[in-house]
This record gives C-alpha cells, sequence and structure tokens, in this order.
C-alpha cells in the first residue's frame, strides 16, 4: 500500500500503519503485520507448549513486528484446580444452570468447552499462567499486551528481554496505575469494545487518558471498524487504535461460518454485556444463554471464574478442527454460544481478507485527512 498515515505508534513499533489488530488466529496475525500493521496474538487459552509453537509459527510466516497478549500473574491472584473451584461452586447455581441447558435442549456433556482446556485462565485462575509467562518471554517477541493486569517486575523482565509492554484500561485510575508502573503504550478501552469492558465511552474516554498519562503514547479501543473510527481516534488524542471485532469474519480467521453469518447479520444493539460467561462484563452477541440469565427469578451471575466453571462456554468455535467445530453446528447450541464482538459489528458489511479490512481502514482514513 503506497498510502501515508504515520504516528508515533508507527515509529515505536517499526510499523506502517497505527492498527493493532487483536486476535486468536496466528494467520490473522500474520496477515495484518505483513499488510503494514500489527497483529497481536491472543494467548490465554493456549499452553506453554501451544505459545511456543505459535509464536515460531509467526517468526516464520512475518518478518515484520507482532504482539503477543499475555496472562501476567500477579502476587494477589490465587492459583487454582478445576476442581477446587468447583467445590465453590453453590449448589442452587448448579441446578439453575443445568435448568437452562434443559430449557436449551442441551446435551448433558458438551465436548469442546473450557474444562477440556486447562490452560484457560482468566485473572491467573489456573497453575499454568507461571509457565505461559515464562514461555512467552523466551520467544521474544517485539510487544507483548496486558488485558488483565500487570505488575512492575513483569514490566520488568519484559524490558530486559527487548519487549515493550502495552496495557489494556478502562478508566482514568488504571491509567494511571500502568502508567507508574512504567508500561510503554496504554490502550484506553471504551465501553463499545467487544469482550470483557468497562463502563466508560470511547470518546469520553481516550481524551481523558491521554491527558492523565502523557507523554505516554495512547491506542483507542471500543467502537473503531474504519477508518472514520481510526481519524477520530487520532483527533482525540490517541496515536493509534487497537481493533477486535473486524477481525473476527475476515478470510483467515477460523471461526465457524454459521457465527460469521451471525456476526455479518448483527447490528448494533445485538452487541450486548453480560456477566453470564465468565463473571465479569463482557461484550458480545445475543443469544437465548444470555436472555434465560435475564428472566424474573434468575440468580445473580457468580464472580469470575466460578461463573465459567460449571457451565464452560465452548472453545471449539474457535479452533479450525472441523470436528470440533461440527460439535456447535446444531440449533440447540448456537443459541448457548456467543462470540465477543463490540458495537461496530453492524458496520461489518461483508467477508473480507486481512489485508482488504486494513487497506480499506487505512484508505478512508488517508481520505478524510487528505495526507496521501
Amino acid at each position: 500500500m503506497a498510502l501515508s498515515l504515520h504516528t508515533k505508534l508507527c515509529d515505536m513499533l517499526d510499523i506502517e500503519y497505527p492498527i493493532m489488530a487483536f486476535s486468536h488466529c496466528r494467520d490473522v496475525v500474520a496477515a495484518v503485520s505483513n499488510a503494514g500493521g500489527c497483529g497481536v496474538l491472543g494467548t490465554v487459552w493456549l499452553s506453554p507448549e501451544e505459545i511456543t509453537a505459535e509464536v515460531k509459527w509467526l517468526k516464520a510466516n512475518t518478518d515484520k513486528p507482532f504482539a503477543i497478549d499475555v496472562a501476567f500473574r500477579t502476587a494477589n491472584q490465587e492459583i487454582d484446580t478445576v476442581e477446587r473451584l468447583l467445590t465453590k461452586v453453590p449448589q442452587e447455581y448448579k441446578d439453575f444452570m443445568d435448568g437452562i441447558k434443559k430449557d436449551l435442549g442441551l446435551p448433558e456433556e458438551i465436548p469442546g468447552t473450557r474444562l477440556e482446556r486447562p490452560y484457560i485462565g482468566p485473572e491467573g485462575a489456573y497453575e499454568s499462567v507461571k509457565r505461559q509467562w515464562e514461555a512467552a518471554i523466551k520467544e521474544k517477541p517485539a510487544v507483548f499486551a496486558a488485558a488483565l493486569g500487570v505488575t512492575r517486575e513483569a514490566i520488568e523482565e519484559a524490558h530486559a528481554a527487548g519487549i515493550k509492554v502495552i496495557s489494556l484500561v478502562g478508566n482514568v485510575k488504571n491509567a494511571r496505575r500502568v502508567a507508574e508502573l512504567g508500561v510503554d503504550i496504554i490502550v484506553a478501552q471504551g465501553t463499545e469494545a467487544g469482550g470483557h469492558t468497562g463502563r466508560i465511552g470511547t470518546m469520553a474516554l481516550v481524551p481523558q487518558i491521554v491527558d492523565a498519562v502523557s507523554p505516554i503514547p495512547v491506542l483507542a479501543a471500543g467502537g473503531i471498524g474504519d477508518g472514520r473510527g481510526l481519524v477520530a481516534a487520532l483527533a482525540l488524542g490517541a496515536v493509534g487504535v487497537w481493533t477486535g471485532t473486524i477481525w473476527l469474519p475476515v478470510h483467515e480467521s477460523p471461526l465457524a461460518d454459521w457465527i460469521k453469518d451471525r456476526m455479518l447479520e448483527a447490528a448494533d444493539e445485538d452487541a450486548v454485556i453480560t456477566r453470564v460467561y465468565t463473571g465479569k462484563t463482557a461484550r458480545g452477541l445475543r443469544n437465548k444463554y444470555i436472555d434465560l440469565w435475564t428472566q424474573p427469578g434468575a440468580l445473580p451471575t457468580l464472580p469470575m471464574p466460578l461463573q465459567g466453571i460449571y457451565h464452560p462456554m465452548p472453545w471449539s468455535v474457535y479452533t479450525e478442527d472441523p470436528t470440533s467445530l461440527a460439535i456447535f453446528n446444531t440449533p440447540q447450541l448456537r443459541e448457548w454460544v456467543s462470540t465477543a464482538s463490540g458495537n461496530i459489528v453492524g458496520l461489518i458489511n461483508g467477508r473480507k481478507s486481512a489485508r482488504q479490512v486494513l487497506y480499506d481502514m487505512v484508505t478512508q482514513a488517508v481520505d478524510i485527512l487528505g495526507t496521501e
């Protein structure tokens, strides 16, 4: 692409365009980095061995910078086993969740769910977090990203290995905290974002964080899906954008076709905030499972990680294994599965390659800014 759109982020990460793209798929990450952005691989769901293999694959398939999103273990996070956590789920919740499964017509045992993946551990709930971190830092990617907390010790260890550290925050208080810890870049994520998210809108949040942590560069995230959003982020004082939802239905993504179709059919109000999958506020596509938790008589959700332990969310929809994907291709299971999606899901108007999505965003931004 012979287009000019250069910011401080481009200099810091040695990339062509100030766009970071989060994905659980290495093919998407490599495609974005090869096209001039910076792909970010989500690794919280991976074993240490898988992290090593994925990063080595990325290094073999792109000579451009990429980042990996890692789980940073903190001192106050209890490392526990699934078996022990299950004993902490009250019986009334088990009964309620079993009733929901019956209402949806789900089978008693559903293969391909979180309990079969011991390395899924939001907030350090599983003993693998330290090993994940050790595997990640050994491979020395250009950038680490932390969405669920970071420590000074981890930042110093990353810096000693020549790795920059990015931290995602949802309010000014946490932005100031991670700035004091020494992160290199802060992502101001507004409530419009998919996945775990906060309560403040992107338009209001970004300039407040920019002012609070200057001169540390800030990226905008949440509700950004095209060149107009990128330009708006720059106008608010950000040096680039962190994006996620727009990469889910691209050609390179392993998401099941029916989920991609659901995203293409969705409107802005179909991406709702719920606690039903993890116990923390997260935005995803609405379905009957989410609705059943809002009906009269429904119990309040449990805190993370207990909410997702007894009735775990499926992970197979993120895999390329056709057998795993086929498990969820039934009308009943489709109403249980959700995928993290931001409010910009209504902007997605077709399946494209990751390179084309990046090109369209940059082209529109350049047209608006007149910087070609």
